[in-house]
């Protein structure tokens, strides 16, 4: 929280102040370098749910009869959560 000049009524004023006490001018606040980052694990994400949503199904039709449906949709989750915390 350092003080810098009102480029208006030259007062001093915060850098975390929105505007000058004393005369109400906006202070500009400096842009930061700080750049958004892409989401490197999206795509786990999605193929996670998707692989989850086909096993649900393929579980659904198939019943009992074998636990194809159930692996699939295991497998799912991991992709799903490992894309989540990537």
């Amino acid at each position: 929280m350092a003080l810098i000049n009102c480029p208006e009524c030259n007062s001093k004023v915060s850098t975390s102040a929105a505007s000058c006490p004393k005369c109400g001018a906006p202070i500009k606040r400096k842009s930061s370098n700080h750049m958004r980052g892409t989401r490197t694990g999206a795509a786990w994400e999605g193929m996670g749910f998707v692989l989850i949503v086909i096993g649900m199904i393929t579980g659904m039709a198939t019943g009992d009869a074998n636990h194809f449906g159930g692996v699939i949709a295991s497998v799912g989750v991991v992709l799903f959560l490992v894309g989540r915390f990537k």
